[in-house]
């Protein structure tokens, strides 16, 4: 099925024709759907490169793959030892922080191309704009809280950078595997590859995927944002009626 996916894009690529690098890609599976046993998903991103300029089987080609999950508020917060104690110190709030961001290449970044140029496509997590909550508005974190955020994130294995490689196949196709933990949050996600030559792109594309809560899941995740009030309210409730119940049929034996 896998080698009858990759034929099937390399053939498109080839009928398309297009005149300068060309690059297609495609996943195993473009939605995701979370219900009760989701333990999380691997999916595989498939892809051909051929052109006049490329040519698939003489010129070498360095592929990196990025994926950026929806983004949202990430509070991160030091920890200072006072006495025998560790307690909370500082903090910072980045507003719009990735809630994944997987970053997979056919080779070390540091030999594909220079800091430069990753810098100016945002790839890799020491190249993302990110920005923070100060008491002068907007700005750049500093280097420990950016790697704090970093850290707090791998740890939870919604970010991955460099854990994954990209295949070469052969013959201009490559693969890589892509890993949403249990933990994925719920959202539009974008897959971006990107072809280096002589550490330089030649060409990108994006494609989206989609992560989204099904059943039971869809219906309390729907419930608890467009009703917190209530939802707090019913949590409590049932979590009393839990231990009401736990004491009387403890009580029993």
């Amino acid at each position: 099925m896998q080698k009858l996916r990759l034929i099937t894009l390399f053939a498109l690529f080839m009928f398309v024709g297009q005149p300068a690098i060309g690059l297609v890609t495609d996943l195993s599976n473009k939605r995701i759907e979370i219900r009760y046993s989701f333990n999380g998903a691997d999916l595989i991103l498939f892809g051909a490169v051929g052109s006049s300029a490329v040519d698939p089987v003489n010129d070498d080609f360095d592929v990196v793959i990025v994926v950026r999950g929806p983004e949202a508020q990430t509070v991160i917060r030091q920890k200072a030892q006072v006495g025998p104690i560790w307690i909370n110190s500082d903090s910072l709030t980045f507003p719009a922080a990735p809630g994944y961001y997987a970053v997979a290449a056919s080779r070390p970044l540091a030999d594909i191309a220079s800091n430069a140029v990753f810098a100016s496509y945002g790839i890799g997590f020491d190249h993302l704009p990110l920005l923070a909550i100060t008491p002068r508005g907007l700005a750049a974190p500093s280097s420990d809280f950016r790697a704090a955020l970093f850290r707090l994130q791998s740890n939870q294995g919604l970010f991955r950078q460099e854990q994954d490689s990209v295949v070469h196949i052969g013959e201009g196709l490559f693969k890589t595997d892509i890993r949403l933990p249990a933990n994925v949050p719920v959202g539009d996600f974008q897959v971006e590859t990107f072809i280096f030559k002589g550490g330089t792109i030649k060409a990108r594309n994006r494609i989206m995927l989609a992560v989204d809560k099904e059943g039971f899941e869809r219906a309390a995740y729907d419930f608890a944002h467009g009703y917190p009030f209530w939802y707090g309210l019913v949590a409590v409730l049932v979590a009393l009626t839990a231990g009401w119940l736990a004491g009387v049929l403890g009580g029993k034996k």
